[in-house]
C-alpha cells in the first residue's frame, strides 16, 4: 500500500521524468518476469542470481545501443540515407516479434487465471487464449483500444507496487525461517549442461521492453528517454536479481518443475495469499500489456506500409498470427521464440549502429556495438524453449 501511494503522488505520476520512465519499466517489469525468472533456479540452482545478472548486463549493454541510434540515427530520419532500408527491416521484425510477444503475453495471462482455481490444463489455457485474442481484434477492430489503453496505464503504478509485495511476502519468508533456525539450504544441484545455457538464452524476452524508449520520441526529447531508459534498466536489474536470490531457499526446499507453474507451486507454500497477489498483479500487467502493445505495433505497421493500410485492418493482421502461434505452442515455446525473434530485431539496431559509428570512424563503439550485436545473434540462433 506504501509503495502505491508513493508512486501514485500527483506530482510524480504528472513528472516528465516519471512518464518517460514508466513506459519502458513497465514493458520490462510485466508479470513474465516473475513466473518466468524463477525457472532460472530449477535450471541451475543457486548460481541463478549470477546468470540473472548475466542477462540483465547483456540487456543493458543493448540499451547503450538503442540509447546511440537514439542520439545519431534520429537526427537522420527524413532525410537520405543508406541505414533506412536497416531501419524498414528493423521495423518489420519487431512487428514480427510483437505477434509472438502478445501470443505469450495472453498465454501467460490465461495460466495464470487458471492455476490458482485448480483448473489449469494446456488445452483450457490455448481455447481461452484464442477468446481473449478474438475480442481484442473485434475491440480494435470497432476502434475501441484507446479506452483499454487509458484504463492500462493508470494501473501500471498499482502492478510495480504489486510486484514489490511479492518481493516483500518472499522476503518475509527468508526472515522467518531464519528466525526459526531453518535457514539452510539443501543440496540442489542440477546439472549445469549446454541445454540449460541454451534454455537461459530463452528466456531473454523477459528483460527486453527498454526499447520502447526509442519510440516514445514525440512525446520526450532524446537525451530525457536515454537517461530514464537507463534507470528503467536498473531497477528493473535490481529486482530481477533480488527475486531470484529471494526465492532460492524455497525453491530449493520444494523442487518445482521447471515450466510456468513453478512460481506457484512454491508460493503456495511460501503464503496462502501469494498466488492470488500474483494473480492479481497477472491480470493488471499482462491486459495493459497486451492492449498497448497492440495498440502501439498497429500505429508501427500504419508507420510499416505507409499509411495504406487503414487502422482497423491493422488488428486481424497482427493478432491472427498471434493466434496461429497460440495454438502450436505453448508459454515457454513462445517466450522462447519471442526472445530470438526480439534478438534478430536487436541486431539488426546494432547493425544502424554500427553504420554510423563506422562512418565516425568511433573504434570503441565499434567494437563495443559490435559485441553487442554478437551476444544478440547468440540469443537468436542457439535460444532454446524450457
Amino acid at each position: 500500500m506504501g509503495a502505491a501511494w508513493m508512486l501514485y503522488r500527483p506530482k510524480l505520476q504528472q513528472s516528465s521524468r516519471y512518464q518517460a520512465m514508466v513506459v519502458p519499466l513497465a514493458n520490462i517489469m510485466d508479470v513474465g518476469f516473475l513466473v518466468l525468472s524463477p525457472i532460472i533456479v530449477v535450471l541451475v540452482g543457486y548460481e541463478a542470481p549470477i546468470f540473472m545478472l548475466a542477462i540483465c548486463l547483456a540487456a543493458m549493454a543493448m540499451g547503450l545501443v538503442i540509447a546511440y541510434n537514439i542520439r545519431h540515427y534520429e537526427p537522420l530520419i527524413g532525410t537520405p540515407d543508406r541505414s533506412h532500408g536497416i531501419a524498414a527491416w528493423a521495423r518489420w521484425s519487431l512487428v514480427g516479434a510483437s505477434t509472438v510477444n502478445i501470443a505469450y503475453y495472453v498465454q501467460l495471462l490465461m495460466t495464470l487465471v487458471l492455476l490458482p482455481f485448480e483448473v489449469y490444463t494446456p488445452d483450457r489455457v490455448t481455447v481461452a487464449s484464442v477468446i481473449m485474442l478474438v475480442l481484442v481484434i473485434v475491440v480494435g477492430y470497432r476502434g475501441h483500444l484507446p479506452a483499454l489503453n487509458k484504463l492500462g496505464d493508470r494501473t501500471t503504478a498499482f502492478n510495480l507496487a504489486a510486484l514489490f509485495a511479492v518481493l516483500a511476502a518472499f522476503g518475509t519468508y527468508n526472515l522467518l525461517e531464519a528466525i526459526d533456525g531453518n535457514w539452510n539450504f539443501p543440496s540442489y544441484d542440477p546439472t549445469l549442461d549446454t541445454d540449460a545455457v541454451r534454455k537461459i538464452l530463452g528466456l531473454f524476452a523477459m528483460v527486453q521492453g527498454f526499447e520502447a524508449s526509442r519510440y516514445i520520441g514525440a512525446r520526450f526529447g532524446a537525451e530525457e528517454r536515454i537517461s530514464t531508459m537507463r534507470q528503467a534498466q536498473a531497477i528493473a536489474t535490481v529486482v530481477f536479481v533480488l527475486l531470484i536470490a529471494l526465492v532460492l531457499l524455497p525453491f530449493g526446499q520444494f523442487r518445482p518443475d521447471a515450466d510456468a507453474t513453478a512460481i506457484f507451486v512454491v508460493s503456495k507454500e511460501v503464503a496462502f495469499y501469494l498466488p492470488w497477489l500474483i494473480l492479481l498483479v497477472a491480470i493488471g500487467s499482462q491486459v495493459s500489456a497486451i492492449t498497448n502493445a497492440t495498440s502501439s505495433r498497429s500505429d508501427l505497421l500504419i508507420e510499416a506500409t505507409r499509411e495504406t493500410m487503414p487502422r482497423k485492418y491493422t488488428f486481424p493482421v497482427l493478432l491472427v498470427p498471434a493466434i496461429m502461434i497460440v495454438i502450436v505452442t505453448d508459454v515457454t515455446d513462445a517466450v522462447a521464440i519471442a526472445s530470438r525473434v526480439f534478438a534478430f530485431y536487436f541486431v539488426l539496431q546494432a547493425l544502424i549502429a554500427l553504420m554510423l559509428a563506422t562512418r565516425e570512424k568511433s573504434w570503441p563503439a565499434i567494437i563495443g556495438i559490435s559485441a553487442v550485436g554478437l551476444s544478440m545473434a547468440s540469443v537468436t540462433i542457439f535460444g532454446l524453449p524450457i
